[in-house]
Order: structure tokens, then C-alpha cells, then sequence
């Protein structure tokens, strides 16, 4: 214990102005201690900052496998999958019933344009002109309905009946010499 090394102990460090003054001319003007004025506004100085720490951050994570889910994040995924599954059948349902009673309908008239036979007692009524003699009482006609003609809008029209209009070409200048031509 009786060995012991006295060294001067210093708890501060004197710095002088002109030594302060010297160091500052030596490494610049700051913007920290106020010596140096900005020329950019501090929005546009913290955004670049902001901007640089997220794309170093995005490049240190970019290639990071993906976590891997919790149970509680499977039974959600897997609820979810069949809540969409459940709508997507009732949609496809929905949509088959619609067909169903729309084919449904157009074959109602003519299952009722169709009478019934009709009862040998009662004769069918004739019109005028018509030759009995040709036709049997009992023959039913069926009447096709024809396809209903599709109207062209004013523009098809004009495309339909107009001359089509001729390509224009940018002018250029082209040479079609040969190269034998040009050795005379």
C-alpha cells in the first residue's frame, strides 16, 4: 500500500477564448454552434435527414425473410378466407337463381302460347280468305319470334358509311439510287 503513483488528477480542461476561436477557424463554420447560416429552409434540412435515415433503414431490412404468422393470425386468415369463400357462393347462387327465373320466364309464353287441345265439339273460327281445305282443325301453328334488329349508334354509322381517310405519311427525303449509279 505504500506504493502509490501521484499523478495530477484533472477534472477539467481549461480552454481559453482564443484557443476556442483558433479551433473554430481550423474546422469551419457550424451549424450547431450558430456560426453558420443556412441557406435552406430547417424543414427541407430535417426532411433530407428523415428521408435518408428511412432509405438506410428500407435497405437494411429489404432482404429480411417475412415473419412467420401466430396462431392467432392463422385463425384470422383462415376465418377471413372463409367469410370470402361463403360470399363468393352465395354471389354465385344469387346469380344462377337470377339466371334460372330470367330462362324461366321466356319459356312461360311460349308454354301458354300453346292452347290446349281443343275439344272436338267446338270448331275453330275461320277468317275470310283462308283456305280451310289446306290446314286440319287440330294443327297448332307456332309463331318463331325473330331476332330483334340491333340499331347502330350515330357513330358506328359514320364509321360504317364514311370513305376511310387516307394515311398520312411525314415527308422525308429518301434516295433510291443504286451505288452503281453513283461510281459514273
Amino acid at each position: 500500500m505504500g506504493e502509490q503513483t501521484e499523478k495530477p488528477i484533472r477534472l477539467l480542461n481549461f480552454v481559453s477564448e482564443e484557443q476556442l476561436e483558433e479551433s473554430k477557424k481550423e474546422r469551419g463554420e457550424r451549424v450547431e454552434d450558430g456560426t453558420f447560416q443556412r441557406d435552406r429552409a430547417l424543414y427541407e434540412i430535417l426532411k433530407e435527414n428523415k428521408d435518408k435515415k428511412d432509405a438506410e433503414f428500407n435497405e437494411r431490412f429489404k432482404h429480411r425473410p417475412p415473419k412467420a404468422l401466430d396462431e392467432d393470425e392463422t385463425e384470422f386468415l383462415d376465418k377471413l378466407e372463409m367469410q370470402l369463400a361463403d360470399e363468393d357462393e352465395q354471389q354465385i347462387r344469387s346469380f344462377q337463381a337470377a339466371v334460372a327465373a330470367r330462362s324461366a320466364t321466356p319459356q312461360e309464353p311460349e308454354e301458354a302460347a300453346l292452347p290446349p287441345p281443343a275439344p272436338p265439339t267446338k270448331e275453330p273460327k275461320t277468317t275470310g280468305k283462308r283456305n280451310s281445305a289446306t290446314r286440319p282443325f287440330n294443327t297448332i301453328i307456332r309463331v318463331k319470334p325473330q331476332p330483334k334488329k340491333l340499331k347502330a349508334t350515330e357513330e358506328e354509322k359514320k364509321e360504317i358509311s364514311g370513305p376511310p381517310e387516307p394515311l398520312q405519311t411525314g415527308l422525308a427525303l429518301v434516295s433510291y439510287s443504286d451505288e452503281s449509279e453513283d461510281d459514273d
